[in-house]
């Protein structure tokens, strides 16, 4: 225990490798004796930390009937002195970054803060150390804030520690979801976590409650609703199965919306809902193996799919008034998210067909697939023409979740290998596409000058504009530095070939981070950002 107590805590201080960490947990699983575990399992049940709780009180159907609790924590962290009385920040540092969050951030994700009138500062510091140390990061990050890498730090180590115990609270689901939406290089393990708890905290089954006029778990059933589009963020665009499921909840979203809580938020949040669903379905249908080539008998289910994303952004494209906080997101979010989620699925035709487009089948079919691929480039060119065009969408940027800034670098990537693999396949105007490209690098380039450095959005602009140098769509005078021509390694060459053989792939942060780096180094690490975990 205490090997995997150090092992944490150089975890959470980002001191150690994953070698260091497979070699650490092999040398204690040596050092381990069956007789020290029985002894460490024989003191555990002496000193009462944990026990079995038969449920007489719940009726038969009811399974397995029995859960294993901790009868008291064995470390209580959030009664533990914080990072801001210790001094490691100034209480006004805090709270203004809090502040950042609570009155924009929070907006953007449907309010994950719930009760925004009874939320201060001083309320959820009282309440959670984790809570507190997740919202002052995030808005530390969108406010260039020199002190983010200390709240950046101290979150780190507080999430480590919470994930390894056995009793949580709403509350640790909600600063789990803060930090993997908006930290990019922790979230995958985040959303991981927060599913986890969820399902543990049993969320999911709040649904029923809410609709019966609890406050309680209408709250609750909410927050699972953003775990659902949290989870959703950080697997099904990046080819990962989604740890959620359709359960009840999910399945009746639209029957949330008559609870008597209900607000304009829950409409939101919804709609993202209804359209991850579909999502999940499409990576159910089609699978994760991009080399097999879209058949005559996948058709049905293309067009099934656009049509009901089709029909989704009839639903609520025009149901969202401005909001006090956010502008008008409420209603272009709808169609960012539409494109993205076209871009997603239309992509798909592309799948392990080859340069000489898809003249393997009959006429017919093949001008279907050809009008598939052509939906898909005016998926990806709506989403470039938002950005470039729309000066409150820019806005939205230094804000949004990590999500939208990756399928901004996939939409951006998927135009530039259609235009050049791809011709063939289908029939684009290159010129317009280079200097759509030109022009989304120029506005990028302009919006990300007042981020922090640690922002994905600045890593990703620096990626695509060495991306389109390298492919000559831009002069090397247009960098931002001039770098000494080298070799390719093998290494380079094979990401190089996959993203060429794939224009679906996505761009997950362990597979093509060479896209978002600078220095265009091809390591496996953002820029001055640590490790990925």
């Amino acid at each position: 225990m205490q090997k995997l107590q150090l092992i944490v805590e150089r975890l959470a201080l980002n001191n150690v490798s994953s070698d260091d960490v497979q070699q650490m947990l092999a040398d204690d699983a040596r050092d381990t004796t069956s007789d020290e575990i029985r002894a460490s399992s024989q003191a555990a049940e002496a000193s009462g930390d944990w026990g079995v709780v038969m449920d007489y009180e719940s009726g038969p159907g009811a399974i397995p009937g029995f859960h294993i609790t901790e009868k008291q924590a064995r470390v209580e962290i959030d009664s533990q002195e914080d990072f801001i009385s210790r001094g490691a920040v100034t209480v006004d540092s805090a709270r203004s970054c809090f502040e950042k969050y609570k009155n924009r951030l929070d907006h953007f994700p449907y309010r994950i803060l719930n009760d925004h009138a009874a939320v201060t500062f001083e309320s959820v510091r009282r309440t959670s150390q984790l809570l507190t140390a997740s919202v002052c990061a995030v808005g530390a990050l969108h406010s260039a804030s020199e002190d983010f890498e200390v709240y950046y730090q101290n979150f780190m180590q507080s999430s480590a520690q919470k994930i390894l115990y056995k009793q949580h609270t709403i509350d640790d689901v909600r600063a789990l979801c803060i930090g993997a939406f908006w930290l990019s290089d922790l979230s995958w393990s985040l959303v991981g976590a927060a599913v986890r708890i969820a399902t543990e905290l049993q969320l999911h089954k709040s649904f029923s409650k809410a609709m019966k006029g609890d406050r309680q778990h209408y709250l609750r059933a909410r927050l699972y609703y953003l775990v659902y589009a949290c989870d959703h963020h950080f697997s099904v665009a990046y080819g990962r199965p989604p740890m959620t499921r359709e359960c009840e909840a999910i399945r009746n979203a639209r029957e949330f919306l008559k609870c008597e809580f209900a607000t304009e938020d829950d409409a939101r949040l919804v709609s993202q809902v209804l359209r991850w669903s579909i999502c999940s379905n499409i990576f159910d249908a089609f699978g994760v193996d991009v080399d097999r080539p879209l058949s005559e008998s996948d058709l049905p289910h293309l067009r099934r799919f656009s049509l009901a994303l089709d029909s989704v952004r009839a639903e609520w494209i025009d149901r969202f008034s401005p909001n006090a906080h956010v502008g008008n997101y409420p209603r272009k979010g709808v169609g960012l998210q539409y494109n993205f989620a076209k871009l997603y699925l239309c992509s798909h035709v592309f799948r392990g067909v080859s340069t000489a487009g898809f003249t393997s089948h009959a006429a017919e079919v093949a001008m279907d697939f050809e009008e598939i691929a052509n939906s898909a480039v005016l998926a990806a060119s709506a989403i470039l023409r938002a950005v470039v065009s729309d000066p409150e969408i820019q806005g939205f940027l230094d804000g949004l979740p990590t999500y939208f800034n990756t399928m901004i670098a996939f939409a951006a990537v998927f135009l530039l290998k259609v235009s050049t693999k791809y011709s063939s396949v289908v029939q684009v105007d290159l010129q317009k596409i280079k200097h759509l490209l030109r022009t989304l690098l120029a506005t990028l380039k302009s919006v990300t000058s007042s981020m922090h450095p640690r922002h994905l959005l600045v890593s990703i602009t620096a990626g695509i504009e060495n991306l389109l140098g390298r492919s000559g769509v831009i002069s090397s005078t247009y960098a931002v530095e001039e770098q000494e021509p080298r070799a390719v390694t093998a290494r380079e060459d094979a990401g190089i070939a996959e993203l060429e053989h794939d224009p679906t792939a996505s761009f997950s942060m362990e597979e093509y981070d060479f896209l978002f780096n600078p220095d265009m180094d091809f390591n496996l690490e953002f820029p001055e950002q640590g490790s990925l975990v």
